[in-house]
């Protein structure tokens, strides 16, 4: 089933349910979830929150990707391009420590270090393609120099070796290569432990972190984030700036996440009233980026709107969604992923023309993302499907982003 572009969560949901035995009120009764959602869901009249695919995937015994259809190979050269690196990314992080002598001579870590900082430009704007292209040399290399150099050279390179891993995990997990995000989130760990530099070990415990979302184990997530947050700021001091803020913000950010998608409004609160008062440290109230995370007032509005709707208020979602105003500073995979949250929210509050907006915003602002991010189809498909005939406007939309809408299939 995974990767056809003809099938919406919901059919998936419901084959899956039917494979695992459950009429839709023993699913209900079994998830602990709303029959009315599973029927709206199933029928395609209603977008499902992150919340309800992990709980349902995890009660059918199945990923969130084999629910979601990913990853979306597509038909076009264009997403066969975007693809073709993810094997050479598997093979590298496969051999990473076989003996340096098997590996050729590197260039020197200067002229690496700016072929990062252009990789790490193309993940903020979320071009996937470019940024694979990049990404396989970068990590043969750099795993070459941890492997030949020592002492200074050696933890630097260990510490651009950690950005590049950590910006293939992303590429992994936005086109939903799970199993190869796993092991790219374990080799993150290898080589942060080698850079010798606290930050670095904070990115790669704040993205283990999402692997205990993506398994609904909100607890364990959880309390992994409070313990990296304690050990971040026991070696960066009780008053920290910079880089150490954006760090130790993006961690209660994701607590954030995490609590609301565990349904707990209380945690909510206190993990973004806490994100709240990191924020109010950041100079001039303009979102900062370090270590690939921004952190500020506006991706703090941003995570809120987003708890909102999976604390099931999309109401408020959907006012303050409308009320914030994104700045052109902040990287597009950031803006890009709002706009789709957004969209959801207004999809939920019966605002379809907002949603059809906020998903054309998006497919502007980072077009990949948008092209292969599950949410965004399956908005494209609860809009088309919420009309008997869908707006030239959707069927375009839907059309470009590979999702067919009902007067296609």
């Amino acid at each position: 089933m995974t990767g056809n572009g003809d099938e919406t969560v919901g059919s998936r949901i419901a084959t899956y349910r039917k494979l695992a035995g459950y009429t839709q009120r023993e699913f209900a009764d079994h998830a602990h979830l709303s029959l009315g959602a599973i029927r709206k869901v199933e029928q395609g009249e209603r977008l499902p929150t992150y919340g309800f695919l992990n709980t349902a995937a995890r009660t059918l015994a199945v990923s969130v990707e084999e629910l979601t259809g990913q990853p979306y190979r597509g038909r076009e050269r264009a997403d066969a391009r975007v693809h073709a690196p993810i094997a050479a990314i598997r093979g590298i992080a496969r051999a990473y420590d076989l003996p340096p002598e098997w590996r050729p001579v590197p260039r020197s870590v200067d002229a690496i270090a700016r072929d990062v900082d252009q990789a790490t430009n193309y993940r903020a704007a979320a071009r996937y393609t470019a940024l694979g292209e990049m990404l396989p040399a970068l990590l043969e290399e750099l795993t070459a120099c941890v492997h030949h150099l020592d002492g200074k050279a050696r933890r630097r390179a260990a510490r651009l070796l950690a950005s590049c891993y950590y910006m293939a995990y992303c590429l992994a997990s936005r086109l939903g290569y799970v199993d190869l995000a796993s092991i790219l989130e374990e080799r993150l760990q290898w080589a942060s432990s080698l850079a010798d530099d606290p930050l670095s070990i904070g990115l790669s415990q704040w993205t283990r972190a999402n692997g205990f979302q993506v398994a609904k184990d909100y607890d364990t997530g959880l309390r992994l984030l409070e313990l990296s947050y304690d050990q971040l700021q026991d070696a960066v001091g009780t008053d920290p700036s910079g880089a150490a803020v954006t760090l130790l913000g993006s961690i209660r950010l994701r607590q954030v996440t995490q609590a609301s998608r565990a349904r707990d409004e209380e945690a909510t609160a206190h993990h973004l009233e806490e994100a709240q008062r990191l924020a109010a440290r950041v100079p001039d109230g303009v979102d900062r980026v370090h270590y690939h995370l921004t952190f500020g007032p506006v991706n703090t509005a941003v995570h809120d709107i987003a708890a909102q709707i999976e604390l099931k208020h999309p109401d408020i979602a959907a006012e303050r969604a409308r009320e914030l105003h994104l700045p052109a500073s902040m990287p597009r995979t950031r803006r890009g992923h709002h706009l789709i949250d957004a969209a959801r929210a207004f999809i939920a509050v019966g605002d379809r023309d907002a949603a059809l907006a906020s998903l054309q915003q998006a497919r502007t602002v980072a077009p990949q993302q948008t092209r292969y991010h599950p949410m965004a189809r399956e908005a494209v498909r609860v809009l088309a499907g919420q009309h008997r005939k869908a707006g030239e406007e959707v069927r375009a939309l839907a059309a470009w982003i590979g999702s067919a809408t009902p007067e296609t299939t």
